[in-house]
C-alpha cells in the first residue's frame, strides 16, 4: 500500500502543483482532464477494484489512499465520484451481467465517466437530481427505492452546471425524468454509503494535511516584527493542536477502511463516523490555516481558500453530519442488541 500511495503522490506533486490548480481555476489549464488521462494510463481506478474485474483488489483501503492524495493536492476533477460509483457497481450483483461488466471495463479504460448523486436522503424541491461528476459523464448512480440504487443513462439528459464555491469540482443538475434506468442495484445503498463516506473522509483528511503542510511552510518564511511568524509560541500551540487533529483524521479514515475490507459488523458505523468527524475537523483546520496566513489567506492567490472551500463541499456531500451520526448511533445500538463487538480498533 505504501508503494501505491507514494506513486500517486509523486505524480500529483509533479502534475498537480499549486500553480497548476490556480491555472485551472482561472481557466488557463485543463488539469482535470489531464488527471483523468493519468488515472486511465496509471490504472488508478483499478486500485480498489476486485480482481474479478481486472483490478488490484485493494478495496476500501485503496479507495482511501487514492482520494486522500487527491485531497492533499486539492486536485481538480471528479475522480472521487467515479471511484466510489465504480467500486459500488463492481460489488453489486448486476456486475455479473455482460453489459455491466463491459461498462466497468470502459470506465477503468477512461472511455466512460461515472457521476454520483451528491445526496441520497433529501430530494430537491424542484425534482432535480444533483450529481457530482464531469459534464461528460455518461452514467450515474442515483437513489432508488429503499436500499436500492439505480444505474442511470445520462446520454439523453441535459445537465445544468451548478455554480458552487468549490471551483475544483463540478456539480450537475438534471431532471430525474430525463434519466433512463439501465440497471437496479438491489440492496446496494449501505455499501455505497460506506464507500462514499470513506472516500469523502479520505479526501477531507488529505485536504487537512495539504493545507496544514503548506501553512507550516509559509510560516517558516513569513516575517513579522523582524521574526519568523512560525517562531511565535501562540502560533506553535495552534499548529501542534492541528497536527494532532490531522493525525486523528488519518487514523479514523484507515480504521473505517480496514473495518469495511474485513467485513466487520461495525463497518458502516465507522464509515459514517469517519465522514462526519473528519469533515468537521478538516473545516476547523482549513479555517484556521486561512487565519494563520494573515490577510493574504483570504485571497485567491494563496492556497488556504482552495482547501477551505473543498472542506465545505465535502461536509455537504452524502448527508448532513448530524444525520450521519444519528445513523451511526442506530447501527451501534443494533450491533449491541445482536451481541456484536464493533468498537475494536483495527
Amino acid at each position: 500500500m505504501a508503494e501505491v500511495r507514494e506513486s500517486i503522490r509523486t505524480v500529483l506533486d509533479e502534475r498537480c502543483t499549486s500553480l497548476a490548480v490556480h491555472a485551472f481555476i482561472d481557466g488557463k489549464a485543463s488539469v482535470d482532464q489531464d488527471l483523468r488521462e493519468l488515472a486511465k494510463d496509471l490504472g488508478w481506478l483499478a486500485i480498489s477494484l476486485p480482481e474479478a474485474h481486472g483490478g488490484i483488489g485493494l478495496g476500501a483501503n485503496g479507495l482511501a489512499v487514492l482520494n486522500y492524495e487527491l485531497g492533499r493536492a486539492a486536485a481538480p476533477g471528479s475522480i472521487i465520484a467515479t471511484s466510489v460509483a465504480l467500486e459500488t457497481l463492481a460489488r453489486s450483483e448486476v456486475s455479473a451481467d455482460p453489459a455491466i461488466a463491459e461498462l466497468i471495463v470502459s470506465i477503468v479504460e477512461g472511455t466512460t465517466s461515472l457521476a454520483i448523486a451528491t445526496s441520497f436522503n433529501t430530494p430537491h424541491a424542484d425534482g432535480a437530481i444533483r450529481l457530482i461528476g464531469d459534464a461528460s459523464a455518461n452514467v450515474a448512480l442515483i437513489p432508488g427505492e429503499g436500499d436500492d440504487l439505480l444505474l442511470a443513462d445520462l446520454s439523453n439528459a441535459v445537465a445544468d452546471q451548478v455554480v458552487i464555491w468549490d471551483e475544483t469540482r463540478s456539480i450537475l443538475s438534471l431532471p430525474s425524468s430525463s434519466m433512463k434506468a439501465l440497471a437496479v442495484l438491489r440492496g446496494s445503498r449501505p455499501v455505497l454509503f460506506a464507500l462514499y463516506a470513506i472516500a469523502i473522509a479520505a479526501d477531507s483528511a488529505g485536504a487537512a494535511r495539504g493545507t496544514l503542510d503548506r501553512t507550516i511552510a509559509y510560516m517558516k518564511q513569513r516575517e513579522q516584527f523582524g521574526r519568523l511568524i512560525g517562531s511565535f509560541q501562540a502560533l506553535k500551540h495552534r499548529l501542534a493542536d492541528h497536527q494532532v487533529n490531522a493525525k486523528g483524521c488519518d487514523e479514523l479514515v484507515w480504521q473505517a477502511a480496514e473495518q469495511f475490507d474485513n467485513g466487520a459488523k461495525g463497518a458502516l458505523m465507522w464509515s459514517l463516523m469517519a465522514k462526519a468527524n473528519v469533515t468537521d475537523a478538516a473545516l476547523r483546520i482549513a479555517g484556521d490555516c486561512v487565519q494563520l496566513h494573515g490577510g493574504v489567506g483570504f485571497t485567491r492567490e494563496y492556497d488556504p481558500h482552495l482547501f477551505l472551500k473543498r472542506a465545505w463541499l465535502n461536509e455537504a456531500l452524502l448527508a448532513p453530519n448530524g444525520a450521519l451520526r444519528d445513523k451511526a448511533a442506530s447501527a451501534f445500538g443494533e450491533a449491541l442488541k445482536n451481541g456484536h463487538e464493533v468498537l475494536e480498533i483495527a
